[in-house]
């Protein structure tokens, strides 16, 4: 039984240290520029400096963020263009790409129209995968706790 013990930990430490946080070859930036004072266009670009191609854009009003007003798609080089005038003022929602390879960005929009400088990350954006992360390293030690209290229980 000692010997499946010395065995079963490695391969316990493995398997949490196994769980990638974030791919980071992959992590998605977006880059925005004023075409005009209501016209934002968007760049989703992989850190790897390649285009997010044909990546789903939703945008959400500033009354309803459970519901997107507009759905479209990013283009061959990652961009699409988010026009402003005739909308409510407010802080609309911008999701570009999915979970793994998203960006959420909030777009103040004013009666004047937008200030690039207030364009922000959407404030809830995190990353998916640190729930996951916290799951596996308290079950893993857990297990571990509890194998070492058995082997000491054998030992006795």
């Amino acid at each position: 039984m000692h010997m499946k013990s010395k065995l079963l930990m490695p391969l316990l430490l493995l398997a949490i240290l196994g769980v990638p946080v974030r791919a980071l070859a992959h992590a998605l930036e977006t880059n925005y520029v004023l075409e005009e004072a209501n016209k934002v266009q968007f760049t989703a670009v992989f850190s790897t400096g390649e285009p997010h191609k044909n990546a789903k854009v939703k945008i959400y009003s500033p009354d309803n963020l459970s519901e997107p007003v507009m759905e479209t798609q990013t283009d061959e080089n990652g961009q699409f263009t988010f026009d402003t005038s005739q909308k409510i003022p407010g802080e609309w929602e911008v999701s570009i790409g999915e979970s793994g390879h998203q960006d959420i960005l909030t777009v103040p929009v004013t009666s004047k129209g937008i200030n690039l400088n207030d364009i922000s990350e959407a404030p809830n954006h995190q990353s998916p995968h640190i729930p996951l992360v916290a799951i596996v390293l308290s079950g893993g030690m857990g297990t571990a706790t509890l194998l070492s209290r058995r082997l000491r229980a054998l030992r006795s």
